[in-house]
């Protein structure tokens, strides 16, 4: 069996809460564009915020079609992340290669 290699950017609450700040809306509107923009150009699979976490402080997660180094630094330009909001996590993820079924995406070639 072949696999690729996926990576997953998990985004958690860093150790110090971020302050609360007049510019929140724009960096939130922020956050979810630059996440948009690397949907559209197919860079990321699939996204979008965690609840009910074993682990409170993991906020969201997204699956990309890049390299662990690549990943990393695509997350590290969110503007969540610059503004402290969230620090990455990013991990590898070997994903056989054929059709999968993920959310309501049938069949999505990976």
């Amino acid at each position: 069996m072949q696999f690729q290699i996926l990576t997953i950017v998990r985004l958690r609450a860093g150790e110090q809460p971020a302050p609360d700040t007049p510019d929140d809306d724009k960096i939130q509107a922020a956050h979810l564009a630059y996440l948009g923009s690397l949907i559209e150009k197919g860079i990321i699979v699939v996204n979008g915020p965690c609840r009910m976490c074993d682990d409170p402080k993991f906020l969201g997660m997204s699956i990309y079609r890049v390299g662990i180094e690549e990943a990393r630094k695509l997350a590290s330009e969110d503007p969540g992340v610059k503004a402290g909001w969230f620090t990455p996590h990013v991990d590898g993820w070997l994903v056989p290669y054929g059709p999968v079924t993920l959310g309501d995406q049938i069949d999505l070639e990976i």
